[in-house]
């Protein structure tokens, strides 16, 4: 596979297809500004003369320069025919997503694989080969601010190169630095790390308005903040940049104002992040700013959106080898929870839809689609997305009947498919409040859920709780405490191993649960001063009484009475 760059193009063209090249990486010009840097190229990965069909940027960094485009331009008119690698330069680039290492791979094999990465010198490659030359370049200000911008950049310049070792890539662990009310500091330890216990998910919690929430939103905020100038100079929020792929975050709390996506943020990848919950954007005001309302239906049409996307990247990434295919994932997540034959979307036939009239269904009345991944194969995404009535959501049929779901079911089945829709490897699933709409078997339900959906992908996630039913599945390392002291806020471990301990014990400790007065343990201290005679009381409740509250009244009466 050649590398050719087509000088002189609009940004706002894709790179072109090359006559006589039936495999080629192509590139052309983009006016991208990265503070004063202008390094960002356009470009296509092209199989067969088929274009693959993902938004990828080359970031190139040519020493001496700040302006790519311009200088490759010249180096055209001056004679360069446009194919890699640059003569006589000393250059470095990073591709804008990880999954372009994946693709040459299962494309191309592995050598010519690897002669794509030297023809653009891979700065990831290069560096973790002891390239002197690439190694002074990725030390500049230039080569952090502009080339690792980006959190794809990063990403692939972290992660790329290491597909061509055979290693598969793993999040790490790492530190959140967020400041609390009294504007002090405190260090969160992520841990993500361990060969022996499941350290997929980290809990937050503590008592409410201690700063979970908060904590999260720092979180979201500094990852999403693109680096200004320099690395060194921007506000830290981590000990080290974090190397997960994209950030989900799912928040169904009426109160919570998480960044809802990425139109107001300096970055040419927008989906770097994605949100669920029930805030919306509904328009703007006369004076220009954003309106945001709320909306409790916005779960079950982002689940309809979601299956759907999911459906359309099986396809589109269908050419990498061994990619984990989401809809098989639902398949196994989903329908030993369910019980479900089926899943499907309630459709309207008078739409252009003949070509997977074959997939549909009447059923008590309706028509339903059932999911299949032939589908986007046969009709576009648009296509299908205005035939189906989304603001139905996924239906789930069984024995021709669709299934009566609770609303603690369809919510973590909605997060399940939406997690899956957004889902790439190496991402981190953020969740505020899970049990917000969950009883408490259905939270373990849920958690068994999402790490069958983490793992396969092998992605992490972080849940915000009070759930000690949560806690008891995780383990002490990555189970942190918010204690709100009298001057200041703690973020501790346990003393003890949660994983699989007493709720009671974890109750105790998190919440202090000893030093807090309950209204039953108030009602019956009345009741037994008001009735000191102990067995007389016990007698008149009768039947009404089990052996916890006898031995609690007798205690009380021996320290009435003093005895």
């Amino acid at each position: 596979m050649k590398v050719i760059y087509t000088p002189n193009r609009s940004w706002r063209n894709q790179p072109p297809m090359i006559d006589g090249e039936d495999n080629v990486l192509s590139l052309g010009g983009n006016n991208w500004n990265d503070f004063d840097r202008y390094m960002t190229l356009n470009a296509s990965l092209i199989f067969n003369r088929q274009r693959f069909d993902i938004p990828l940027q080359l970031k190139l960094l040519i020493e001496g320069e700040n302006n790519t485009t311009q200088k490759l331009n010249e180096l055209c008119e001056a004679g360069w025919n446009g194919v890699f690698p640059i003569p006589d330069l000393n250059y470095v680039s990073v591709p804008s997503d990880v999954d372009f290492y994946k693709v040459i791979q299962s494309q191309l094999g592995e050598e010519q694989a690897l002669e794509v990465l030297r023809s653009i010198r891979d700065a990831g490659f290069f560096v973790g080969q002891g390239d002197v030359d690439a190694i002074r370049l990725a030390d500049t200000s230039d080569f952090r601010t502009s080339l690792l911008r980006e959190s794809g950049a990063h990403k692939s310049y972290e992660d790329g190169w290491k597909l061509f070792q055979g290693i598969l890539t793993e999040i790490k662990n790492f530190d959140l630095i967020f400041k609390c009310r009294q504007a002090r500091c405190r260090k969160i330890p992520f841990q993500f790390e361990s060969s022996l216990l499941p350290y997929d998910i980290n809990v937050l919690i503590g008592s409410n308005g201690v700063g979970k929430s908060h904590c999260l939103k720092t979180l979201v905020s500094g990852w999403l903040q693109p680096p200004e100038q320099d690395q060194e100079q921007s506000t830290l929020c981590f000990d080290k940049r974090p190397n997960f792929s994209k950030l989900i975050l799912i928040s169904y709390s009426p109160f919570e104002e998480f960044n809802l996506d990425l139109s107001d943020v300096k970055l040419l990848d927008k989906s770097a992040y994605k949100y669920f919950g029930f805030r919306q954007k509904t328009g703007t005001d006369d004076d220009g700013n954003v309106r945001i309302g709320i909306n409790r239906h916005l779960p079950v049409l982002d689940s309809s959106h979601s299956l759907i996307d999911a459906m359309y990247d099986d396809e589109k990434y269908a050419l990498i080898r061994d990619r984990v295919r989401k809809l098989v994932a639902a398949e196994e997540v989903l329908r030993p929870a369910l019980k479900y034959d089926f899943c499907a979307f309630e459709i309207d036939l008078s739409f252009e839809v003949e070509a997977i009239r074959r997939f549909t269904h009447h059923i008590e009345g309706k028509d339903y689609l059932l999911v299949n991944e032939n589908i986007a194969q046969l009709v576009s995404i648009d296509a299908l997305k205005t035939a189906c009535k989304l603001s139905e959501g996924v239906k789930f049929i069984k024995d021709g009947r669709v299934l009566g779901l609770s609303s603690g079911q369809r919510l973590f089945t909605y997060i399940v498919i939406n997690v899956l829709g957004s889902i790439r490897d190496n991402s981190l699933v953020v969740i505020d409040e899970p049990e917000l709409f969950l009883h408490p078997t259905l939270e373990i339900e849920f958690i068994a859920l999402l790490k069958a959906v983490l793992k396969p992908f092998r992605s992490k996630a972080i849940l915000a709780t009070h759930s000690l039913a949560v806690v008891r599945e995780v383990p002490s390392n990555c189970v942190h405490i918010f204690r709100q002291t009298e001057d200041s806020l703690d973020v501790i471990p346990p003393p003890f191993e949660t994983f699989g301990a007493s709720v009671q014990k974890i109750s105790s400790y998190v919440f202090g649960d000893k030093s807090v007065t309950k209204p039953f343990d108030d009602w019956l201290k009345a009741l037994v001063e008001k009735e000191p005679d102990v067995e007389k009381l016990i007698e008149s409740l009768g039947e009404e009484i089990n052996e916890q509250l006898m031995m609690k009244i007798l205690r009380l009466g021996r320290q009435i009475r003093g005895s």
